[in-house]
């Protein structure tokens, strides 16, 4: 036993120090972006600054307001001590790298107690290559990202009767996005008809979903001085645009839920999540109640990024999937459960190697870790530039210029009120000529150029 702790520690340290270091030299090469590494930059800046959770980009909102309007995402807030002792991106991005990788404690924990003693390291293995996992760690920093271990940690307290921390966990990840709730009804669900255990069951669940509509009705329009949450009517029109209207469709016209929900991208994420485990998932018996939820509001969603498992929005179903596909293997005869565990392996490196983002995987691209020369001729020029001063950057500069209270997206939010632009023509799909465009429309708001490059371009208000 301490041999298997020991051998998932070293594979969690190595996993740690190479995507730790990886993630960082994606931001430090130029390959991060505003939204969101230098959204969440700026926030956890003006938090150990005094101003608690300010942000000028959230929303492309360019005047100073609460990110809580945007998001309920107080756990951020376990990141600002160290933030303080070191304010810049890096920090968000090592806390993420380190946020994930304790995701493979709780999946080790509950191997350990379903399975014969060897099967817990299996089971790392296979959270490490899971697809998701390393697309969300490469990809700037998400505040979602913080809710794998502790969801994970909530199905294996469940799993040893241990209510009391299985309530703390579920209900820290209400402080980490106001759709977190909806996750624990479906662990609810599970209590309710899988443990038989009435009253948590039922109170998980109206907790549930009494935290999920306050969040949306009452504290975010709070923080946002009185605008309406707005992602529900944007990305669930198809299907009734409110929570209302979801229901009413889901009665009214199933058929308008079924075109939704199967449709060709869908089913690639449906097939990207499950199947490295080899859809053991499914058959976890009353534990599969708990991917329900989740898996409906990613679903059932008209924005794209939520149905990729190449973006942050699948992280709850890291924990979830791994862990019912290890309670569907302890339902397995024993003599069959070698072979599975044998398939789990194979499975999880054929898609980690198809579609994942390892080292080894066909879609890597080291030069995401890579500086390109124009940077590095350009950026030193950028050092004229006041720490106080209202900066409007784009692409892979504004997560570096993000460290003040006055900074503006270009893309989403223009100019604004800007001291200094600072353009790439990256964000101009390489296409130096409507980079060239892009420069003369900043000069014809009074700005003069004081520095460039090649497609890069520093400018300040005359």
């Amino acid at each position: 036993m301490e041999r298997e702790g020991l051998i998932a520690f070293l594979l969690a340290l190595v996993y740690l120090v190479t995507f730790g270091t990886l993630s960082v030299l994606r931001h430090e090469s130029y390959h991060s972006s505003g939204f969101d590494l230098g959204l969440f930059d700026q926030v956890l800046w003006n938090t150990v600054h005094g101003r608690p959770f300010e942000s000028t980009m959230s929303e492309a909102l360019p005047v100073p307001h609460s990110l809580l309007g945007d998001h309920f995402s107080i756990a951020l807030l376990v990141l600002a001590p160290f933030y303080y002792g070191f304010p810049h991106p890096e920090t968000l991005l090592v806390g993420q790298s380190v946020a994930l990788t304790l995701g493979a404690w709780p999946v080790f924990l509950l191997a350990r107690l379903k399975l014969a003693p060897g099967f817990a390291l299996v089971w790392v293995i296979v959270y490490f290559l899971f697809l998701p996992l390393t697309y969300i760690n490469l990809d700037d920093f998400h505040e979602v990202s913080l809710a794998v271990a502790p969801l994970g940690f909530a199905l294996y307290y469940l799993e040893t009767r241990r209510t009391w921390p299985f309530l703390v966990c579920l209900l820290f990840t209400f402080l980490i996005k106001e759709e977190m709730p909806l996750v624990a009804v479906g662990f609810g669900a599970y209590v309710l008809l899988g443990k038989r255990d009435w009253k948590l069951g039922s109170g998980v669940i109206a907790a549930g979903l009494l935290s999920f509509f306050a969040l949306i009705s009452q504290v975010i329009p709070y923080f946002a001085e009185g605008r309406s949450y707005p992602y529900i009517a944007e990305r669930y029109g198809a299907v009734g645009g409110s929570a209302a209207g979801i229901l009413r469709t889901f009665v009214t016209d199933p058929a308008r839920i079924i075109a939704s929900v199967f449709q060709p991208k869908k089913i690639l994420f449906l097939f990207g999540i499950f199947g490295p485990v080899a859809g053991l998932s499914w058959v976890s018996g009353w534990a599969a109640l708990v991917l329900l939820p989740t898996l409906g509001y990613l679903l059932l969603s008209s924005y794209e990024p939520q149905f990729s498992f190449t973006s942050q929005y699948s992280a709850p179903l890291v924990p979830l999937v791994i862990g019912t596909a290890i309670l569907a293997l302890a339902r397995a005869p024993i003599r069959f459960q070698p072979a599975l565990a044998t398939v789990m392996v194979v499975s999880s490196l054929a898609f980690s190697w198809a579609f994942g983002y390892m080292p080894y995987s066909r879609k890597f691209d080291a030069g995401q870790f890579r500086t390109d020369t124009r940077y590095a001729a350009f950026v030193p020029k950028l050092s004229v530039i006041a720490p106080d001063a209202r900066v409007s950057a784009e692409t892979g500069l504004t997560s570096h210029l993000s460290e003040r209270r006055y900074v503006y997206d270009y893309q989403f939010e223009g100019v604004q009120d800007a001291e200094w632009v600072v353009l790439d023509y990256e964000e101009s799909a390489f296409s130096l000529e409507r980079f060239d465009r892009q420069v003369a429309a900043v000069e014809a708001m009074g700005y003069v150029g004081v520095a460039q490059g090649y497609g890069l371009a520093l400018l300040r208000k005359s």
